[in-house]
């Protein structure tokens, strides 16, 4: 049985894209901004009728009296602890509905999530929502299995496998295993192998995904990224956790730009190309922004649920 639902009418849901100022790019997240009430199994049924690729957010009251809010983010067969692409909509939506408000500022929220509380900000232009930032959980980084097992498991010879990086896992929040490799052909070539992609670390934490991918330049990276097949997600546009790992990866192997933010590009090869300005803070931690873009707002008729 589900818990009762306290929710009788029809309630608001958002469709945003992240990490893009342009509609049909960057990673469609769905948003819920009133989500008290459902239940654990309607989360997961409105995350797929609203988003059959990525995540939905569900905003709630906190939990905790040091947060401003809690954020719960589900795929279409689960949930999960954390969200990049799906926060920065959340603070978006927020501010469109005129429940975070600034003139040329940066407003602090504090979200509690399943990953711990999280400090996030939303810049101002002119009383207009411009950046949300993002600050990740502590970097871990951890070495991966080698060249040619990576190589086999994206579809790829081992010579696509640059030797300039020791593939590794790392985590600012979620664990992905980044594997570079040595030009933008070879990642417009990776045939993923799925069902394996947990084999890269199996002894360790649970993999959200695995992400290749290329320098075009030293602040500019260009990736993607594959889930297993338990997230129901085969390829996901634009992930701002996983652009937190990556700096997290780069930093580890001297490789983030000393000065300035790594521009983490991904989703081109899916014709949703967007972008993550990811830097490291002074305590260490990795942080990342992105812009975001309504594409529509409506409502889910829960009559019955």
């Amino acid at each position: 049985m589900t818990e009762p639902l306290s929710i009788k009418g029809p309630i608001q849901a958002w469709r945003v894209n992240a990490f893009t100022d342009m509609p049909f790019t960057g990673n469609p997240a769905g948003v819920v901004p009133d989500a008290d009430g459902l239940s654990d199994q309607l989360m997961l049924n409105i995350s797929g009728e609203l988003n059959d690729i990525s995540e939905t957010v569900f905003i709630c009251r906190p939990e905790t009296k040091n947060a401003d809010l809690r954020l719960r983010y589900f795929t279409s067969t689960t949930e999960v602890d954390l969200c990049g692409h799906a926060t920065v909509s959340a603070l978006f939506v927020l501010a469109w509905l005129g429940r975070i408000e600034g003139k040329n500022e940066t407003k602090i929220i504090r979200a509690e999530t399943k990953a711990g509380i999280l400090e996030l900000g939303l810049t101002f232009v002119e009383g207009e929502p411009g950046w949300a930032i993002m600050e990740q959980l502590a970097p871990q980084v951890y070495p991966a299995p080698g060249a040619d097992f990576a190589a086999e498991i994206l579809g790829l010879p081992t010579s696509a496998i640059s030797d300039e990086l020791e593939i590794g896992c790392a985590s600012s929040g979620l664990w992905a295993c980044f594997v570079p490799l040595k030009n933008l052909t070879y990642l417009q070539r990776v045939k993923i192998n799925s069902p394996r992609i947990q084999e890269l670390w199996p002894e360790n934490h649970e993999l959200t995904g695995v992400y290749p991918f290329v320098f075009l330049n030293e602040h500019v990276t260009q990736g993607r990224f594959f889930s297993p097949p338990k997230y129901g997600i085969f390829e996901d546009p634009v992930t701002g956790t996983a652009s937190g790992a990556l700096g997290a990866y780069l930093l580890a192997h001297n490789r983030m730009p000393k000065e300035g933010e790594l521009l983490a590009r991904q989703g081109f090869e899916m014709g949703r190309g967007g972008m993550v300005k990811v830097s490291r803070n002074t305590n260490g931690k990795m942080t990342i922004k992105g812009q975001a873009v309504v594409v529509f707002r409506g409502e889910i008729n829960l009559a019955g649920c």
